[in-house]
């Protein structure tokens, strides 16, 4: 296995570990369960580590693509686009991390302000939609299906 293997096998963890994040951390809010919210929040963190391995194992496999033979079905110029996209979701993601650290820290010692909770919110809210469209750039690498969507 190269960093190829590796970031197909892994380049879809970002997404749903930030969804699952967003889910468990509303249902604590709504609820208000403060178990449920914590995890969001550890989920959350575990995000933006998920983020961090896509884009580090991206970054390898583009250079593995870029240097050998023409692969059928894959765009080579859709690596691209999709690769300065990244870079947002690393930087929103750590960002969402960061204060989902925060404010696991917050709660420690006494009762967690729930406007904290909810920035966290609105920062994996953010993340799910710089992960989606970065998402989209990357299946236009290798699904025809997805190239004939709305360039953007």
């Amino acid at each position: 296995m190269n960093f190829v293997h590796f970031h197909l096998a892994i380049n879809h963890s970002p997404l749903y570990a930030t969804l699952f994040a967003f889910v468990l951390l509303l249902i604590g809010i709504i609820i208000r369960n403060r178990s449920v919210a914590t995890t969001g929040l550890v989920i959350a963190i575990i995000a933006a580590l998920c983020a961090i391995a896509a884009y580090t194992t991206g970054d390898e496999a583009k250079d593995i693509i870029d240097k050998g033979p023409p692969i059928a079905g894959v765009d080579k110029t859709a690596i691209e686009p999709h690769e300065d996209a990244a870079t947002y979701v690393v930087i929103s993601s750590c960002v969402t991390g960061f204060l989902a650290i925060v404010a696991l820290f917050l709660g420690r010692k006494r009762e967690r302000p729930r406007w904290v909770e909810f920035i966290v919110v609105i920062a994996l809210l953010f993340s799910i939609t710089v992960i989606a469209r970065t998402a989209l750039l990357g299946g236009r690498i290798h699904h025809p299906e997805v190239r004939a969507v709305v360039r953007g």
